[in-house]
């Protein structure tokens, strides 16, 4: 009887201690792994300048970045190589869980939202207008309807959210695919945009197809050099191409660059932390609750981020399952009910 007594006891005890157990309210270290980015330019700048909002905000943690792709980080978060990837978007999200191209076999169910960094990452579509008047091309209708030869700039397709989830959707808009443009006797320069923009200003490529941030210096560097046009749009055709992933159309405005005669539709993406499903509600609610309550410091990480609002972190266009660490913060400040 008095073993029982004592075994009763001591369950209690650990009853009552596990509401204190599970508060996530303090100052203790986190450890976790982020990846997701290039090891160099802006995406490694952004995710090394939000783990150190969560270093700060936690002291002796030990948040580590891990280079990668998109696409890449999105499979090492599933595979449990990392707790976070930065620069997942609606294109990663659905092809992974489908088991579609480059993922193998569907990662459903092995990530989840964190949160949404921002939605302004523009899929920018520009000519060389020299180009561009030998073909008479001045849109995307054009590029259909006359089936130029062109040495087109892309990214790789294992970077889906810059060609699967842009520049090859807005071709399906308009009725042909990346396979027709080599039936039509053209070429690629595959590579970053980076890669894209030294091709069409060393006369290597005739059209760019990739994302830059809006009003960048490069492209405005390679125009003042080279005359350039913006391929222009139907923004019902944009719409289309835009929907197959959950993004929208932005209207990229006139003077954003200087050949730009006029506001030109285009994807407007948004850009999310996801979690491996993997990682703990600890880890997940710290980081979250770090990001959130330090906005303008992690607006100052400049770039994209430069938009970021606390109040939009729980936007989830598409539908994905929150991780049940984000899920819990989001309720307690009332942005998912």
């Amino acid at each position: 009887m008095h073993l029982s007594r004592m075994l009763l006891s001591a369950t209690m005890v650990s009853v009552l201690a596990l509401p204190a157990w599970a508060d996530f309210n303090d100052k203790k270290p986190i450890t976790a792994t982020v990846t997701g980015a290039t090891p160099s330019g802006y995406p490694r700048t952004m995710v090394e300048g939000l783990d150190a909002v969560v270093r700060d905000t936690y002291p002796g943690s030990a948040i580590s970045f891990k280079p990668n792709s998109p696409g890449g980080g999105v499979l090492a978060i599933a595979e449990g190589q990392a707790d976070f990837t930065a620069t997942a978007t609606g294109t990663e999200v659905r092809l992974a869980n489908e088991g579609a191209f480059p993922y193998k076999t569907s990662l459903k169910g092995k990530f989840s939202l964190a949160m949404k960094l921002f939605d302004v990452q523009y899929i920018h579509v520009f000519m060389t207008k020299s180009w561009a008047d030998a073909n008479g091309i001045r849109s995307w209708a054009d590029i259909a309807a006359k089936k130029p030869r062109m040495r087109l700039a892309i990214n790789r397709p294992d970077n889906p959210q810059t060609t699967i989830g842009g520049p090859y959707e807005m071709m399906k808009a308009h009725g042909f695919t990346i396979d027709d443009i080599e039936k039509w006797g053209g070429s690629f320069v595959l590579g970053n945009s980076t890669t894209g923009l030294n091709a069409i200003l060393d006369d290597k490529a005739d059209v760019f197809m990739n994302v830059r941030n809006l009003g960048d210096a490069l492209v405005k560097d390679v125009a003042s050099k080279r005359e350039l046009l913006w391929i222009d749009d139907d923004p019902a055709k944009m719409k289309q191409a835009a929907d197959a992933f959950n993004f929208a159309v932005g209207m990229i405005p006139k003077g954003t660059y200087p050949f730009m005669e006029k506001d030109y539709p285009t994807i407007r993406q948004w850009v999310a932390l996801l979690a491996s499903s993997q990682t703990s509600d600890e880890t997940v609610y710290k980081y979250v609750k770090a990001i959130a309550e330090n906005e303008d410091r992690v607006q100052k990480v400049g770039g994209s981020l430069a938009t970021f609002k606390s109040a939009s972190m729980a936007d989830n266009p598409a539908n994905l399952p929150f991780h049940p660490g984000a899920l819990r913060y989001y309720k307690e400040k009332g942005l998912v009910k």
